[in-house]
């Protein structure tokens, strides 16, 4: 675990939200400063674990190491809800600092630059 890495967590559990999923990704992965790794965690909806997992495998080349930068889907391990969702990309990040972005938000492209400026006071 990297102590000033950041992991970022989106929660999701719609594929009605796709479009805004993908935004929200984007929005991570385009950071000036790169995050670790993002985490999907997917909330008992294996239709979009599934899609999930296709598209950002198709894009990372997943395999089974993680590379920093990485997009992670993961099926949320506990009961429905955001809560367990969060616990479940919690235990799963390998940063230091964890970030969470709401699977319907895109994120200004200095926000982990200013969150990690505010983690280091």
């Amino acid at each position: 675990m990297s102590e000033q890495a950041i992991s970022v967590v989106i929660c999701v559990y719609t594929e009605d939200r796709w479009e805004d999923i993908l935004a929200a990704v984007d929005s991570v992965v385009h950071q000036s400063l790169p995050a670790l790794e993002t985490l999907l965690v997917v909330d008992h909806n294996p239709a979009l674990l599934v899609r999930l997992g296709q598209e950002y495998k198709e894009h990372t080349g997943a395999k089974e190491h993680t590379r920093d930068g990485e997009v992670r889907v993961l099926a949320n391990a506990g009961p429905r809800g955001l809560s367990a969702g969060r616990n479940t990309g919690i235990a799963a990040s390998r940063g230091g600092i964890i970030a969470f972005l709401d699977d319907d938000a895109v994120a200004e492209r200095d926000w982990l630059l200013h969150f990690a400026a505010g983690a280091a006071i």
